[in-house]
């Protein structure tokens, strides 16, 4: 009897285990082989979704450390014949265009892996375990030998929606998170590369001599861009474009004690730049992580809510502050662009064959008894300079400049007659600077470098002056 029963159950079990193994069997209708090669086909399509090819955001690691925190824009074509073309330029190409071919495929790995498969040496740059030659100083090398920068070749998909227009990827080892954005039909790879370079030294260029302005909302943020020591203290690498690595800290904060790093890129789609910070920054109960720029603003503005942008510091508050007995003096030079129609007779009579003086460029200069302007021109082939004390107000939200006196060290006279304000182009300039003056960016608020002095009276009348 208990034979007989040991059987019967034997029999329930094996029926049981056939059911189960024909109710898995329901559930696939393809082998795993098959269901992972049509993944990676699949993935493999949405790769080459974008004609162009895509712009990389890559982050070879989380660090907030130069070089391994910062970001690098590389961009990347997935060709049908599995070939894709690498291009980038930054400190690691020595600030050249690079550009090689090389292979790549979706491996299908517990998921979609995007694999660099053979050495391309603009990827794999970040991977590779090479000293970086521009770290350390003259007197203290670093060695990154078996290391390098310590970043990935391949990358999870983690998201690749069907309608191209951007795609995730996680770096495998590292688990940084790098965003993909398609690049236009017909725009070159190098002039692209070239064009976002020169926007981001113009917005933030590594001697931008004051802080920007980050507005969450009600709150505010200093940015401020900090360099390596390498930049002054390695002779091979004093010369490269430093992207620097923004602190972003409370306005009335320390920017020691309350340094918080956090890298960004620049990418351009359209007409459009784009700023995508690498770390979400949460302020209260709103994330927000990337920005457009507005030309007519000259903001940074939250692609998703406005309230939160990022600008550049107030050009008339800097420009005062300049003038305080800081040392700094602004130069109007000859150069094409400093000044306006609305200006140009009071430089350019200086040239006349009846009174050959060829104007060079003016200077404002704070000293403990004022502003001295000074005026330097040649005369009859002989450099000659003449300085005007001047004092300045800004309590009526201009900035106005009022003359005084010539200082003591421009008694000098041309001839045994004739003064210098005795020449009506020399007197034209002292008496241009004797007005108020609003003052403004001469290209962007986020670089101060110069500030354009438009007369208050004469809107179409201004001068450039750079520090």
């Amino acid at each position: 009897m208990k034979k007989i029963l040991s059987i019967s159950l034997i029999l329930a079990a094996a029926l049981a285990f056939t059911s189960c193994v024909k109710e898995e069997e329901d559930i696939f209708d393809k082998s795993a082989a098959e269901r992972l090669n049509e993944a990676s086909d699949l993935y493999s399509k949405r790769l080459m979704a974008s004609p162009n090819g895509w712009a990389m955001q890559l982050y070879p690691t989380n660090e907030d450390e130069w070089p391994y925190g910062n970001g690098y824009l590389v961009l990347c074509r997935f060709n049908k014949d599995y070939s894709v073309d690498v291009s980038m330029n930054n400190i690691f190409t020595d600030g050249t265009y690079w550009s090689e071919s090389s292979l790549w495929e979706v491996l299908t790995d517990n998921g979609p892996v995007l694999s660099f498969n053979s050495h391309n040496k603009c990827i794999h740059t970040f991977s590779d375990p090479y000293d970086i030659w521009f770290t350390g100083t003259d007197n203290n090398a670093n060695n990154e030998s078996g290391t390098g920068v310590g970043g990935d070749y391949e990358f999870i998909i983690v998201d690749a929606p069907e309608d191209a227009s951007y795609m995730m990827l996680k770096g495998k080892k590292r688990g940084t998170y790098n965003l993909l954005t398609p690049v236009e039909e017909g725009v070159n790879f190098e002039d692209y590369l070239t064009d976002v370079k020169n926007f981001r030294k113009t917005y933030f260029p590594m001697n931008a001599p004051t802080f920007d302005v980050v507005h969450f909302g009600d709150s505010l943020c200093k940015l401020e861009m900090t360099y390596p020591r390498e930049m002054t203290e390695n002779s091979a690498a004093k010369n490269l474009d430093f992207d620097g690595l923004p602190n972003i800290y409370p306005y009335d904060g320390d920017a020691i004690i309350d340094q918080k790093f956090n890298t960004f890129l620049i990418t351009k789609r359209g007409n459009d730049y784009y700023l995508r910070f690498r770390d979400k920054i949460q302020v209260k109960d709103v994330t927000v992580q990337e920005f457009v720029y507005r030309p007519d603003k000259d903001i940074f503005e939250s692609v998703d809510d406005p309230a939160f942008f990022i600008e550049g510091n107030n050009p008339f508050s800097y420009f005062a502050s300049t003038l305080q007995g800081s040392g700094i003096t602004w130069k109007l030079s000859e150069e094409a662009g400093s000044l306006t129609s609305g200006a140009e007779s009071y430089f350019n009579s200086i040239s006349t064959k009846k009174d050959p003086y060829a104007f060079k460029w003016v200077q404002l200069q704070p000293t403990s008894d004022g502003i001295k302007l000074g005026i330097m021109y040649e005369y009859k082939k002989k450099m000659t300079g003449m300085k005007y004390l001047y004092h300045f107000d800004t309590s009526g939200g201009k900035f106005k400049l009022t003359y005084d006196q010539p200082t003591g060290d421009n008694t000098q006279e041309l001839n045994t007659s004739t003064s210098a304000l005795t020449i009506p182009a020399i007197k034209a300039i002292v008496d241009y600077f004797n007005q108020e003056f609003d003052v403004n960016a001469a290209t962007t608020a986020f670089n101060l470098n110069s500030v354009k002095l438009a007369s208050a009276s004469n809107s179409g009348s201004w001068v450039i002056l750079s520090r």
